[in-house]
């Protein structure tokens, strides 16, 4: 707030509404333009930083979406890996059984 003295002065030595209009810019009910374009400025530097960060948001989940998707496809390979090799056993297991000594 603005010292009452200043104020004082203001209202005193310009015009009715003038004084008004100066007196409600430095208490801050008015706005000046200057301060106005940089509230836009910081709000549009916000909102750059907001969508940027939900950008990064979404390569990332579609990374994790991607690596569960090979982690899926790895583990069916090894249980059919699995079951090759256990096919694999039985077979030789079977043959050397029936081979003659």
């Amino acid at each position: 707030m603005p010292d009452s003295s200043l104020l004082t002065q203001v209202i005193s030595s310009a015009g009715a509404g003038t004084a008004l209009i100066v007196v409600m810019i430095l208490t801050g009910i008015l706005s000046t333009r200057r301060y106005t374009d940089r509230i836009d400025a910081e709000a549009k530097r916000w909102k750059e930083a907001f969508d940027a960060e939900r950008q990064l948001s979404a390569a990332k989940d579609a990374a994790v979406a991607a690596a569960v998707a090979r982690a899926d496809a790895a583990v069916e390979v090894a249980a059919l890996t699995k079951e090759l090799l256990e096919d694999l056993r039985r077979r030789t297991d079977a043959t050397a059984k029936q081979a003659p000594a």
